[in-house]
């Protein structure tokens, strides 16, 4: 079944884990260059905060909520650096001067 980002904002967000709710969905992070999702943005707590759960660490989109394989969920700034690493991993193997080295 093909579901709308739009139908998923909101919709809570629950660790298989622990069965903790870690917050909603408030957006989505999408890779320019692979044209694919990898990342949800999730709110959380009094003051709103946002942190990011991988796309590779949902286990289900349900009807009333989405699944997660854990608890974890990683901060912007480390989610940028990480995403900073992965993108300069990728370039370099497509630089074939950088590959050589």
């Amino acid at each position: 079944m093909v579901k709308r980002t739009s139908d998923l904002i909101g919709r809570p967000v629950v660790a298989s884990d622990t069965g903790k709710k870690l917050g909603t969905i408030a957006d989505f992070l999408v890779d320019d260059d692979e044209k694919r999702i990898v990342g949800l943005v999730v709110r959380h707590g009094w003051m709103n905060d946002e942190e990011v759960l991988p796309a590779a660490s949902v286990q289900a989109l349900g009807s009333d909520a989405v699944v997660s394989r854990s608890s974890e969920l990683v901060g912007a700034k480390q989610w940028r650096d990480r995403m900073g690493s992965a993108r300069l991993e990728r370039d370099d193997r497509d630089d074939p001067e950088m590959s050589s080295r």
